[in-house]
């Protein structure tokens, strides 16, 4: 091999060991790092977390998601998350989801039920 190209190998490795680590730390952060307050002045496709106490729960009469309310929002999980979504009314949710409108009102869409953290007040 030439000098040039021990140079681009080497190059090529840092880059690739950059990105692995980079990535890394962003994974262990985690996305609630990089989401904003929920309002609804925010714009479709905001990362934002909300926090409060769930109001209503029920899962969809299709496909096994969950619909939660929480401080007058409508928060959809996909894949249901809850045996049971009674159970989970009353306690404090912290959810970090993607900014939607639906039928002209604000809601958080979540990647999965793991975006969602709900225990006893």
């Amino acid at each position: 091999m030439h000098h040039q190209e021990r140079t681009a190998v080497l190059l090529i490795t840092g880059v690739l060991i950059l990105l692995a680590i980079s990535t890394y730390l962003i994974e262990a952060a985690g996305k609630e790092t990089f989401a904003v307050p929920f309002s609804d002045t925010l714009e479709d496709g905001t990362l934002a977390v909300l926090t409060g106490t769930i109001a209503t729960a029920a899962n969809t009469r299709t496909g096994g998601h969950l619909m939660l309310t929480v401080n007058n929002t409508s928060i959809f999980v996909p894949d249901g998350a809850l045996d049971d979504p009674r159970d989970a009314v009353g306690k404090y949710l912290r959810v970090t989801g993607t900014v939607q409108t639906y039928r002209g009102k604000k809601e958080i869409i979540t990647a999965s039920p793991d975006d969602m953290t709900i225990r006893e007040q």
